[in-house]
């Protein structure tokens, strides 16, 4: 049996739809394409917010080991300042109350079989000597590391092993909790008043 041959309307019929099917299909090729190129935009606009952000992240990084720096240099300049002063003033009057002293040395360091310390200020007589450790700033916790000094002075120092030996702590400024502290461990306590040394505790314990 022969087919009927499609009529003439239907074959109109069938290329409209192939038309509009044509036409969806590119519209929603456009759509993709324009989802894709906004797709790789927000990813380049990502990329690039991740690269400023890097950016910034290493010049917080740098400025944060400046700053760092710089208080470190600050901290170090106080504590050069607090030594000279300290140190000039025993240079014009090597006392402390009625203790009197022939030397004076800055910076003592030394080290045997592994041990190595360096003391701020030592004063010395021919039986007597006084071990001063310097800070701008004396913190209560700072003030128990003098005993520390002491022990490794005789160490290092052999030649002194028959002085009778005293810690000292001295700071330009001081807490009345650090001040406590020194007292207690029997230490001289000395701050600068104005261009005078000042002694704060001349009640001491001698360190054998």
């Amino acid at each position: 049996m022969l087919k009927k041959a499609p009529d003439h309307q239907e074959i109109w019929n069938l290329l409209n739809e192939l038309i509009e099917a044509g036409k969806e299909t590119d519209r929603r090729m456009k759509e993709t394409d324009k989802m894709m190129r906004e797709t790789d935009r927000r990813m380049k606009e990502t990329d690039r917010r991740m690269k400023e952000t890097d950016k910034s992240h290493n010049k917080i990084s740098k400025d944060i080991e400046k700053l760092k720096d710089l208080v470190g240099g600050i901290g170090n300049s106080n504590g050069y300042v607090a030594e000279e002063l300290f140190y000039n003033s025993f240079s014009k009057k090597m006392a402390i109350g009625k203790m009197t002293f022939d030397y004076i040395d800055r910076n003592m360091e030394r080290t045997h079989r592994g041990l190595t310390d360096e003391f701020d200020i030592v004063l010395t007589n021919s039986s007597v000597l006084v071990i001063v450790e310097v800070k701008y700033n004396f913190h209560p916790n700072d003030v128990d590391r003098v005993l520390k000094k002491i022990e490794n002075f005789r160490k290092l120092f052999p030649l002194y092993k028959e002085y009778k030996i005293f810690g000292a702590i001295a700071g330009l400024t001081l807490s009345q909790k650090t001040i406590d502290v020194a007292k207690q461990y029997g230490f001289f306590v000395l701050t600068q008043e104005g261009n005078t040394l000042k002694v704060l505790n001349d009640t001491l314990v001698e360190y054998t």
